[in-house]
């Protein structure tokens, strides 16, 4: 899985990092890619955000879907979410929850009982 870094205010890129993104650490990239493993999906492309809130994006596949799925951590309102991508473009929020703490233990449950 490649990670990549980005984080966008407006139209023009961020170009100074604002605190790490958990995304930046290889061991947790693993352990997110694991836990979608263990769902049954494939983790693909993952971003995150350079900025205060340390925001990230798993893309995930998952045998039988069709629609493009992605999780989403929202670091500014503090929720992890499952989206789908719509026939018409954009994505729509499958599943909201809440972690027990924004770590990567509380993240590789999150996003356990976000794919069940």
């Amino acid at each position: 899985m490649k990670e990549e870094n980005v984080f966008w205010v407006g139209t023009q890129p961020l170009t100074e990092k604002k605190q790490p993104a958990l995304a930046d650490d290889e061991e947790f990239v693993a352990a997110i890619a694991g836990a979608c493993a263990a769902a049954g999906c494939r983790a693909g492309r993952f971003v995150s955000a350079l900025g205060p809130y340390g925001t990230w994006v798993v893309e995930v596949e998952r045998d039988g879907v069709q629609r493009a799925q992605r999780i989403v951590w929202n670091g500014k309102e503090a929720r992890l979410i499952l989206q789908s991508e719509l026939p018409q473009g954009g994505w729509e929020d499958s599943r909201v929850i809440e972690v027990a703490a924004p770590d990567t233990a509380g993240f590789v449950a999150g996003v356990a009982a976000l794919l069940k």
